[in-house]
């Protein structure tokens, strides 16, 4: 049953992100379920006459085999590209206005230092981890596990807010995420947990109207997968769907759904408000794209596929 629960993480998040880094992910993985990069040394940052010595430099790689020593091989979510590089830096103060320096993940798993942008999440908000858009990216001083928090001690439950606990970073620091648990959430609203768990087994939750099928109260039918959608904002609305995986070697879809971004959707009419559920909305971005049920927020947006 794991590849369920994979599969339907990866399919929340292709619906919130832009079309090239969703191609990319799909293919690829990077970026959804990177390795854990703790307790190894980064790669060094290298001098600009060291950099120049290497023929390699900034060349284009699949693995860090085609890379000499000590470059490794990283996909850049600004350039969309693998290419050999070395650490480009150790503290903000290498970066540019408007970056920050974070660890990241070469191909074969070691972590790299690199400068990522600095946005306007806040914290708890949801976010991407070295976003190639601010858009997705956590404000200054916030590190992004899924949820935008502030660094935090895994002995010092103080060093996080109220609401929140502290989860072991797999790349940077550990940072704070949400949590409901122990709390009596608003009318209409249930605690809802999100993917992931923290260094105590924790999940991070949050109090959130459900649209859809509460599928965390009222599991599937056997063969399909509950999908939870927390994008778009609000922060406290999920989205919730049961549906089956397609394309990729899957069975077909089903009579009376059709096989959009790796699921089965039901069609519906733009003309005919009540054919989704409340909460949802009928759209397509293209005319190439089938007409389908999308959580009400996201159809406005202009930063979403």
């Amino acid at each position: 049953m794991r590849w369920r629960t994979l599969l339907a993480s990866m399919l929340g998040l292709l619906m919130t992100l832009p079309l090239a880094w969703l191609f990319y992910i799909a293919m690829f993985g990077q970026g959804v379920n990177e390795p854990r990069a703790q307790g190894k040394v980064p790669v060094p940052m290298l001098s600009p006459e060291e950099r120049r010595s290497l023929l390699t430099y900034g060349h284009d790689c699949k693995t860090d085999g085609d890379c000499e020593p000590p470059l490794r091989c990283f996909f850049s979510t600004h350039t969309m590209s693998h290419y050999c590089s070395d650490s480009r830096c150790v503290t903000d103060m290498q970066c540019q206005e408007g970056f920050t320096c974070r660890t990241q993940t070469t191909t074969s798993g070691d972590p790299i230092r690199v400068c990522s942008l600095v946005g306007m999440r806040k914290e708890g908000e949801i976010c991407m981890k070295h976003s190639p858009a601010n858009d997705y990216a956590c404000e200054q001083g916030l590190l992004c596990q899924g949820r935008c928090g502030r660094p935090c001690r895994l002995d010092d439950p103080a060093s996080c807010p109220e609401g929140y606990f502290c989860h072991d970073g797999a790349e940077d620091e550990p940072s704070c995420l949400p949590t409901c648990e122990g709390r009596t959430c608003a009318e209409g609203q249930h605690c809802v947990t999100l993917d992931g768990t923290g260094s105590e087994g924790r999940h991070a939750s949050i109090c959130a109207r459900v649209y859809g099928q509460d599928c965390q109260q009222n599991p599937c039918p056997q063969g399909q997968f509950c999908m939870l959608q927390t994008a778009p904002q609000p922060v406290d609305a999920v989205w919730m769907q049961c549906t089956l995986g397609c394309g990729a070697g899957a069975p077909p879809c089903p009579e009376g759904t059709v096989c959009h971004q790796y699921r089965c959707q039901k069609p519906c009419a733009p003309e005919d408000p009540s054919s989704c559920e409340p909460g949802f909305t009928c759209h397509r971005k293209t005319d190439k794209e089938p007409w389908r049920c999308v959580p009400f927020p996201r159809a406005s947006s202009q930063t979403s596929p």
